[in-house]
């Protein structure tokens, strides 16, 4: 029997998996150059970073320049700072400040690396402890009552173990303090800079992407988000320096204490009260009674309605808890 036949169906045989495999691969780099093409484009075309809007009122700390706003008279005893969180501004506190400042003096400012403070870097933990130091200090803030908005309740808490004796008290509002890594962010170091400024980018231009991600936390009973809120968004990462900022800090763990020192902070004495919204879909239903009583606060109060953004969509009665403990505090130094 002659093996001739077979030994050429194997020979065509080889030739069609070769064929195939070129094909393949020429598909493949055809999509790769494709795709490098259109993200370089793209990249050009947003190569421009967005100016900061004009007005904006600034303090020197330290390296840089910390944009700030300030509301009321300065003739409270206990003024009130508040600190945003992950990804927001001194203009999502808008709405419980102008509550707030019927009764009190009130100034929130951004993070470095957020809103329209000047960045500079390192994007670390302890730059912000740094700038939340700085800033009282310029702004000749003493004894003030400091509430931290989510990640900002990390950088408070990390601000009391150093510096315990500054506050007159604090609030963690829709935040536990706590430090913890974030899921996939290792991937980030695996992106070539020319898709991960595509992708950048694209997320924090996208009306439709941003708008769903601020209603998922801000929660079922979030005001409408108009133009004017999406500007108030997505602005702020379209700055020069916004994109490095954000991915250093992506890249780290999140702003924050272990369990450990919130209850060292809770053992420094200092008054604390916590808030959060009763259907806040970022943090667990256990966390703000586990907050409460690391802090060695009252039992936490809970926001009926409320999502991750209850200083958004539910201002009043979040300026009332605040309000009502900043009062507290006014009457017990006296």
């Amino acid at each position: 029997m002659s093996l001739r036949p077979y030994a050429g169906q194997m020979k065509n045989r080889r030739r069609a998996r070769g064929l195939l495999r070129a094909t393949a691969g020429g598909v493949l780099i055809g999509l790769v150059m494709s795709t490098s093409l259109i993200a370089a484009v793209y990249d050009a075309e947003t190569s421009r970073p967005t100016p900061s809007p004009s007005g904006l009122t600034y303090v020197t700390t330290g390296s840089f320049q910390t944009r700030y706003q300030t509301w009321g008279a300065r003739t409270s005893l206990t003024p009130v700072v508040l600190v945003h969180g992950a990804f927001e501004s001194v203009d999502y506190w808008a709405p419980v400040a102008r509550i707030l400042s019927r009764s009190t003096h009130v100034e929130a400012y951004d993070l470095e690396g957020y809103g329209y403070t000047q960045r500079v870097g390192p994007y670390t933990a302890q730059t912000l402890v740094t700038q939340l130091y700085n800033f009282l200090r310029a702004r000749h803030l003493r004894h003030a009552l400091l509430v931290g908005h989510s990640l900002g309740a990390g950088v408070i808490a990390l601000f009391v173990l150093q510096h315990p004796r500054v506050a007159a008290g604090i609030v963690f509002l829709d935040g536990d303090g706590l430090s913890e890594s974030i899921a996939g962010t290792r991937v980030l170091g695996w992106i070539p800079n020319l898709y991960e400024t595509a992708l950048y980018r694209f997320a924090v231009r996208d009306n439709s992407l941003v708008s769903f991600v601020f209603r998922s936390a801000c929660g079922p009973h979030c005001p409408p988000v108009t133009p004017a809120v999406l500007s108030m968004v997505e602005r702020p990462f379209e700055v020069s320096g916004a994109q490095s900022a954000l991915l250093a800090y992506a890249r780290q763990p999140l702003v924050g204490v272990s369990v450990a020192q919130l209850r060292q902070v809770g053992d420094s004495g200092i008054a604390a009260r916590v808030i959060f919204g009763a259907d806040d879909n970022v943090f667990s239903a256990s966390s703000p009674r586990l907050t409460a009583e690391r802090l060695r606060a009252p039992s936490p109060e809970l926001i009926a309605g409320a999502g991750h953004l209850s200083l958004w969509s539910h201002p009043v009665p979040v300026a009332r808890a605040i309000a009502d403990f900043a009062s507290s505090l006014a009457k017990s130094a006296n």
